[in-house]
């Protein structure tokens, strides 16, 4: 009872900050010097009802996701790779798996933007949405030898590949088969 006396000054800041703030019953009972149990009973005896707390992590204030956001709305964002978005970020894979599950699962981003693991993916694709190179000259620069197959795996998975950039006029082939042709009379 005698805890009671430390709240007789303080009753009208108390339920200001009952009615108006979030804060824990244990943080007002540390800034009034009662029990978090003290603070209870007291809005329970006024009757206070207390606003209700924002659930879950907050996009909209966090850095990381503003971040990933931003990133994720630039052309082709779904074939950028973990490690060049970790890089713009700055931050560790732990954090950003997190922060990325989080903005996945509101919609934010899409569901595949940050699944490529594969900087020679990566940076096949920024050739392949540049250049007007044919597809197996873009795979031989960056090291992929099954690039065109990757290409029509993606497709099938629903990413938006668009058609090649570059287009053959079929002339060229047909003369070295020609060519090779006359050299082997077989």
């Amino acid at each position: 009872m005698k805890r009671w006396g430390i709240l007789r000054g303080k009753e009208a800041d108390l339920v200001k900050d009952l009615k108006e703030t979030t804060l824990s019953f244990e943080k007002l009972g540390k800034k009034y010097g009662v029990s978090r149990q003290a603070i209870y009973f007291f809005s329970k005896r006024q009757g206070i009802k207390r606003p209700k707390r924002s659930i879950g992590h907050q996009t909209e204030e966090c850095r990381l996701c503003q971040k990933l956001i931003q990133i994720s709305k630039k052309p082709h964002s779904e074939f950028i790779s973990i490690h060049t978005i970790l890089e713009k970020m700055g931050t560790s894979k732990a954090k950003y798996f997190h922060h990325l599950r989080i903005l996945r699962g509101k919609g934010l981003v899409s569901q595949r933007f940050g699944k490529f693991r594969s900087k020679r993916l990566e940076e096949a694709y920024a050739v392949y949405f540049k250049e007007r190179l044919p597809i197996h000259t873009i795979g031989r620069m960056v090291g992929l030898t099954n690039f065109h197959s990757i290409i029509r795996q993606h497709r099938e998975l629903g990413y938006d590949v668009p058609p090649s950039l570059y287009v053959s006029d079929g002339r060229k082939r047909g003369r070295v088969r020609s060519n090779i042709q006359r050299s082997n009379p077989g």
